[in-house]
Parts: structure tokens; C-alpha cells; sequence
């Protein structure tokens, strides 16, 4: 796979991952009545797509922070409210688009793509 088609498929989970989190975190804050949320994951999901776009090494470490920042905060809160299937899920829908998307952005940047990674 080319060096631009791992940077558009990077940008598109980074974008479906953000979009979908800014939508859960709107219609949370609708019934909450508590914006603030909302914003702050509006600010920093789809700045981190903003970023990976203009500069594709930046935003694959936003994202791996991104990540990593989700596995801290709150994988404790999972393991207590889920089973292990629900944690899984949980994983798989808050840090593993973010990182997929980090290693493809950071792959992005060999000019082979994953052929001179090997």
C-alpha cells in the first residue's frame, strides 16, 4: 500500500473514531444540559484529525497520545461496570481507532508505506 493511501485511510479512522465521539458526547450533553464536555472532545478529536492532516508526524503522536490518554482514564472505570467482552468493546471503540490511525500516519511517512518497513 503507497505512502498516501495509509496517510487517507489514517485521516479516515481519525475522522469516523472523532466523529463518532463528538456525536455520543453532544447528545450526552443535550440531556445533561452540560456543554463543556462536548466541546473539549469537539476541540480535541477533530483537532487531532486537523493536525495529522497538516502535519502527518505531529498528529500520529497526537493520536498515540490520544490513545494512551484513553487507556489511562478509563480502562479502571471499565474493568469495574464490564465484563472482559465489554471492556474488549469499550477498547475498541475509544483508544484502538486512535492508535490504528497513529501507525498509519507514522507509516505514511516511509516513502515505500509498509514495504521498507520490513
Amino acid at each position: 500500500m503507497s505512502s498516501k493511501r495509509f496517510r487517507q485511510v489514517a485521516l479516515s479512522v481519525g475522522l469516523a473514531w472523532a466523529g463518532w465521539w463528538v456525536f455520543f458526547a453532544t447528545a450526552e450533553a443535550f440531556s445533561d444540559r452540560h456543554f463543556l464536555g462536548a466541546i473539549l472532545f469537539f476541540v480535541a478529536m477533530f483537532g487531532a484529525v486537523a493536525m495529522a492532516w497538516k502535519w502527518p508526524a505531529a498528529g500520529a503522536i497526537l493520536f498515540f497520545a490520544e490513545a494512551l490518554a484513553s487507556i489511562v482514564m478509563y480502562t479502571p472505570m471499565w474493568w469495574h461496570r464490564f465484563h472482559l467482552g465489554g471492556t474488549l468493546l469499550m477498547f475498541a471503540w475509544m483508544p484502538l481507532p486512535p492508535l490504528a490511525a497513529g501507525v498509519l500516519l507514522w507509516l505514511s511517512r516511509r516513502p515505500h508505506g509498509l514495504h521498507s518497513a520490513m
